[in-house]
């Protein structure tokens, strides 16, 4: 099984492949000459707060020869709002070939998972997907996203690609409501074994904290980012920026959750960490309106020492938005030191959970 897991990318109207796209589209449907499996994804809302909704594509490969070739698949993916005009996204991706004298397994496929966001409306989505031999299938399906609570991020009829929501930027338009935000890198469900933080619990953790800043209008943000396993400060700025949301990724995918160092082993305790990041966040706290704690409710356990309560009760407003995918809120460190500091702690289940924990903090 060749596993992809890719996003489409946006096409422009201006662009050279726009033409082809339409081309693709104004065919008159032939009879499939790939095979292909295509299941559908509904959509759903996720901690962006904007509804994703994609599909599976399972191309066999029994159906190419063997080659020391790299078999190439092009995608191509109209989406109509009703009453609107179509948007386009368009991937390439290649499958690698074999060993002089090998075969396919059998039951090997390529597989592809693909996805797009939309707001509110009903789309008609057309698939379209062609290998390097010009054979090619095609698929026709339905989607509708309601609006409802949380709100949307998303506007009603427009789509844009997994990516292109990329974050921007703080707010500069805005009366000044600056944020100092410890982040927890750390696996989102509990007794999970992983050697480092699967893509699913790094995607969470990052959107989560840029959606945080765009929904409170954060015109300053100080981050640090803890490793409570390894007891370690991995990240640490005054000025966060896209650029420095490049750096904070790079930290948490590097997170070791395989293995723990005798260094870490000999100390210092969890509770002595947290008083180290206590510490670390006096300063910029100083400078903030909000101290928001952000990461998963299963881990950190410990309790509130004389020193620590001292230092939550010196933080302004804090609060604890607590990732998890399981209900139950257990009194972990982080909550604990939060109420000492007379703030408000949250489970976070889903993402209406998320949209309403942001109104406490705006």
């Amino acid at each position: 099984m060749f596993a992809l897991l890719l996003a489409q990318f946006l096409i422009a109207p201006d662009a050279r492949s726009m033409q082809s796209m339409q081309t693709i589209f104004s065919a008159a449907p032939a009879k499939n000459t790939l095979v292909c499996d295509i299941d559908t994804l509904p959509p759903h809302l996720g901690f962006s707060l904007m509804h994703w909704s994609g599909f599976n594509l399972n191309v066999p490969m029994r159906q190419f020869p063997p080659s020391t070739e790299v078999t190439r698949l092009a995608l191509a993916i109209e989406i109509t709002p009703k009453g609107g005009k179509p948007v386009y996204l368009g991937e390439r991706f290649g499958v690698p070939g074999l060993r002089e004298g090998q075969a396919y397994p059998k039951g090997a496929a390529a597989s592809y998972m693909g996805g797009y966001y939309v707001g509110p409306g009903e789309y008609r989505v057309r698939f379209y997907a062609a290998d390097d031999r010009n054979n090619e299938c095609r698929e026709d399906w339905a989607i509708k996203v309601k609006s409802g609570k949380p709100i949307p991020r998303l506007e009603p009829n427009q789509v844009t690609a997994v990516g292109e929501e990329r974050w921007r930027g703080l707010t500069k338009d805005a009366p000044p409501n600056r944020l100092t935000i410890i982040l927890e890198a750390a696996p989102l469900s509990p007794r999970r074994s992983m050697v480092r933080l699967s893509s699913y619990d790094r995607s969470v953790l990052l959107t989560s904290l840029t959606t945080l800043l765009d929904q409170t209008k954060a015109t300053a943000a100080n981050v640090l980012a803890v490793d409570p396993r390894n007891r370690k400060i991995i990240y640490q700025t005054d000025r966060f920026t896209p650029r420095e949301l490049g750096r904070l990724a790079r930290a948490i995918a590097n997170v070791n959750l395989g293995i723990v160092s005798l260094e870490t082993l000999k100390g210092p305790s969890a509770s002595a960490f947290m008083e180290t990041v206590l510490t670390a966040a006096q300063e910029p706290a100083a400078n903030s309106d909000k101290v928001v704690f952000l990461g998963n409710i299963w881990s950190w356990q410990g309790k509130v020492s004389p020193k620590m309560r001292e230092l939550a009760q010196a933080l302004p407003s804090t609060h604890f938005l607590g990732l998890t995918r399981f209900p139950g809120m257990p009194d972990n460190l982080v909550a604990q030191v939060v109420r000492a500091a007379n703030g408000n702690v949250k489970q976070l289940l889903t993402p209406a959970d998320f949209a309403k924990a942001l109104e406490k903090v705006k």
